[in-house]
Parts: structure tokens; sequence; C-alpha cells
């Protein structure tokens, strides 16, 4: 192997995600695991991401204010999403109501 083809492991690494089309399912766990830094820490308290499918971001909030809140901040949520994965993995989000998965400490 020549110097020349020599390439850094993070861009064989990015060619072979691309290439397997991972890019964007790796971009949406980033955001999911990454929930509370990107959606801040009083809504991150008031909400949880399930899922993202067929660009449209699933997220369990605590109640039905909370659903109406965020509906009117969607716009904003999903331009920051898309900024922070670098394109666009998000074009909607859907609110489901689940008490359940938040304490209410």
């Amino acid at each position: 192997m020549k110097k020349r083809d020599i390439v850094p492991f993070k861009t064989a690494l990015e060619k072979y995600f691309k290439e397997k089309k991972w890019s964007k399912k790796i971009k949406g766990y980033q955001i999911i695991s990454n929930w509370e830094n990107l959606a801040g820490k009083k809504i991150a308290q008031s909400s949880q991401p399930i899922k993202i499918q067929d660009k449209c971001l699933f997220l369990a909030v605590k109640s039905n204010v909370w659903a109406n809140e965020l509906n009117l901040r969607k716009g904003e949520l999903i331009e920051k999403i898309n900024r922070e994965a670098g394109e666009k993995i998000i074009s909607n989000i859907l609110f489901k109501i689940r008490r359940s998965h938040f304490n209410d400490g």
C-alpha cells in the first residue's frame, strides 16, 4: 500500500456508513441519546424521543399541555435537530401522551 492510499480512519468510516446508508440512522440515534442537550433540560424533563421513522420523530410527552406547547415550537425543534445533524433528518414531530414515561418527583 502506498502512502497516498492511506486515508484517516474517520474518513473511511464515514464512507463506509454512507455506502451502507447508515449515516441517517446513526444521526437519529445521536439525537435520541442527546435529547436533553438538544432540547434543553426543561423540555427533556417532560418529553422523551421514542423513535425516528420516515423523517418523523415520535416524542412521548408528559401531558396534553406539553403536547400543545411543543406543537407550537415544532418548527423550532425540527430546525434545531436538523442543524445539529447537519442534514434534514426530521420533517415532522408526532406527540404521544405517555404519563408513565415520567417521574413526577
